[in-house]
């Protein structure tokens, strides 16, 4: 007798799970990048350099990162529904206080919190994907939700330009961040585990549970064991590392982007609110049809051999591409340029979430395996826009800063390639 298949993801009602996660990641960049986009008019309110402006850019990278493994840990004992939720009202209470600051203390208090409130997002996220979703739709599934990234930015740029020019700067984080609590009532109404959702039919339920490698009870481990047990092992140490490289071009992107449209190539705010949205929606596209065509190229004995790893070394080459910025000079080749060398980093970004889920093999710590993964990918993401700032105001353009990007993008594609090739092992006992 043939063995019963999962409708589409496209057709499937866990395709809302993905949708949920997608409007999370929305909510969450436009929260982050709507620093990036009114940083002109906040500099020259409160005369602050570029040097300034970088150290307010990654603060909250210093929270968010602190936080991690602690949030990804949360989001293995308490679940993925709670966690989520006093995320969002951590960050967007965050950034909607954005618009009472009067000084660089009150920036960066307001920029710690959002730090703390984030933490817990991605982790839960790929932790969601866990719980719904097969081997064979992982990376599918993640693209989809992680395009989230690309379309906050696509929206963010246009709009908090608007609002900034219309409204002004403080006004565009109080509108922008009150999305998050929208978002937190729909969660609570809709959203459960395929076990308890009571709007999922139940064939669909039977077929998610009976193909998912995923187990309900959980041991009662603390941090420490758990964070300990993944720390032992290389190929922990090799995703962490990796991801750092990946998310060094990412952050760069997110922090810096419209003021070198605006700075290097001489546009407007608002025509680098619209110029710098080109990149993202390509990267959208592009995004998808990666995760799609990795999910039907590996086949469920490779994935879970990592096999992955070689299309992150491949997108990492790719994305370095970014090295060629000092060399084109028209504005469609530029966006052109960057709109490869996003959609390469994005994608593996994509593959690197979809590596991590395909190499742990114990469920239980699969939260905080993403802490200790997005904790490697975060130093080096805090680094870079300061990095970026001082470039900047020792050469006078971005031409260096983006340079560095892209070397650090090949140094990623060497670790990912020897340093991830076992899976993530142990149980970790009960205690």
């Amino acid at each position: 007798m043939p063995t019963a298949r999962l409708p589409s993801l496209l057709t499937g009602k866990r395709l809302f799970i993905v949708v949920f996660l997608l409007f999370n990641v929305i909510i969450n960049f436009i929260d982050r990048v709507n620093l990036s986009i009114a940083a002109p008019a906040i500099a020259k309110q409160f005369q602050w350099d570029a040097a300034t402006m970088g150290w307010v850019f990654s603060a909250y990278l210093w929270t968010y990162t602190l936080c991690l493994i602690p949030c990804g840990w949360l989001v293995d004992r308490m679940g993925t529904r709670l966690v989520s939720a006093v995320s969002i009202i951590v960050w967007s209470a965050s950034a909607m206080l954005t618009g009472a600051v009067t000084n660089f203390t009150n920036v960066i208090a307001v920029r710690l919190g959002l730090g703390v409130g984030e933490a817990a997002a991605m982790p839960a996220c790929n932790k969601v994907i866990r719980q719904w979703f097969p081997s064979s739709e992982r990376a599918f599934a993640t693209a989809i939700f992680h395009s989230g990234v690309f379309v906050s930015v696509a929206i963010a740029n246009p709009l908090v330009a608007w609002l900034v020019l219309h409204s002004g700067w403080r006004w565009s984080f109080v509108i922008v961040g009150a999305l998050g609590f929208v978002w937190l009532f729909f969660w609570l109404r809709w959203f459960q585990v395929p076990e308890q959702c009571s709007w999922l039919p139940e064939p669909e339920r039977e077929l998610i549970l009976r193909h998912r490698d995923y187990v309900t009870d959980a041991p009662q481990s603390n941090l420490w064991a758990v964070t300990a047990t993944l720390l032992r092992q290389k190929t922990m140490w090799g995703l962490a590392l990796t991801e750092g490289c990946v998310n060094y071009m990412n952050y760069l992107f997110l922090s810096w982007l419209p003021s070198y449209l605006m700075h290097d190539r001489g546009m407007t705010l608002m025509q680098a609110g619209l110029y710098g949205t080109i990149p993202y929606i390509v990267g959208v596209g592009l995004e998808l049809f990666f995760g799609r065509m990795s999910d039907r190229i590996l086949t469920p004995d490779r994935l879970k051999k990592g096999g992955r790893r070689n299309q992150v070394t491949l997108f990492l080459i790719l994305s370095s591409v970014i090295l060629l910025i000092g060399v084109v000079h028209t504005k469609w080749a530029i966006l052109a340029l960057i709109s490869l060398a996003l959609s390469f980093n994005t994608t593996t970004v994509t593959f690197m979430y979809s590596l991590t889920n395909d190499l742990v093999e114990d469920p239980h710590i699969a939260g905080a395996a993403f802490g200790v993964m997005l904790v490697g990918g975060n130093l080096f993401g805090m680094a870079a826009p300061v990095v970026t700032g001082y470039l900047v105001k020792a050469t006078g353009n971005f031409t260096s800063a983006f340079g560095l990007s892209g070397l650090v993008a090949l140094a990623g594609a060497a670790m990912a390639f020897w340093w991830t090739r076992t899976p993530i092992r142990g149980v970790v006992k009960t205690r």
